[in-house]
């Protein structure tokens, strides 16, 4: 059997020429990629099929979203300072009250005396100084006559401190003298480490513990 395209001979049974591929046969068509298929289909098997145009609207435009926010106003944050740490700023008020932290751990003191007896006024005669308080310092002076140094209210400095007793030592100052006398306290009076049994006379720079406070004594 010739093929009727390139006019070679095939065998009797062949369906497509061997030689173009075309079909031999007027049952089979050949599409326009070479697809050999049956003359009955209206459309080649093999090829894919062409995707349908989905039909799109002429006038669509971009929607744009728009959200309405309202205004947010930020939050605060409150420190509790019973169960929170307090977030220091460098100003004078925060100044005083990370003072006033700090010394927590202090035993409070209060200076009662006064430099008048019965209207005469009394001459200074030295200080005391002590950094414990207060880690800048403070200082009470001595004037002269008696000055009692403890933990109950009637004393002219005051230590709120268990260690210290209710009268705890007593400080004279006459005669450009000061003399110094623990008056039986608990847990004693050291003046430079030595615990003091009678009553002496303290010098210049002379150190005197108290409970948990130490004081350095000047002398004018």
């Amino acid at each position: 059997m010739n093929c009727p395209s390139c006019g070679k001979s095939n065998k009797p049974s062949a369906k497509f020429c061997k030689f173009c591929g075309n079909p031999i046969s007027a049952n089979y068509k050949t599409c326009v990629n070479g697809h050999n298929y049956d003359a009955t289909l209206a459309m080649c098997p093999y090829c894919p099929k062409p995707m349908a145009k989905s039909a799109t609207p002429e006038n669509i435009t971009s929607a744009k979203t728009v959200l309405d926010i309202p205004d947010i106003e930020t939050e605060k944050t409150t420190f509790d300072t019973k169960t929170a740490k307090p977030e220091i700023v460098n100003t004078t008020e925060n100044k005083v009250e990370q003072d006033k932290i700090t010394k927590t751990n202090k035993p409070p003191v209060r200076l009662t005396g006064t430099k008048k007896t019965g209207g005469k006024i009394k001459k200074l005669a030295g200080w005391l100084v002590t950094f414990d308080l207060n880690p800048e310092g403070t200082d009470f002076k001595l004037y002269e006559g008696k000055l009692k140094i403890g933990r109950d209210q009637s004393n002219e400095i005051v230590l709120d401190d268990p260690e210290v007793s209710d009268e705890h030592v007593l400080i004279f100052c006459r005669d450009n003298q000061i003399l110094l006398q623990d008056e039986l306290s608990a847990n004693g009076t050291f003046v430079n480490g030595n615990k003091i049994d009678s009553r002496i006379e303290l010098k210049d720079n002379d150190e005197i513990k108290i409970g948990k406070t130490s004081f350095k004594i000047k002398i004018i």
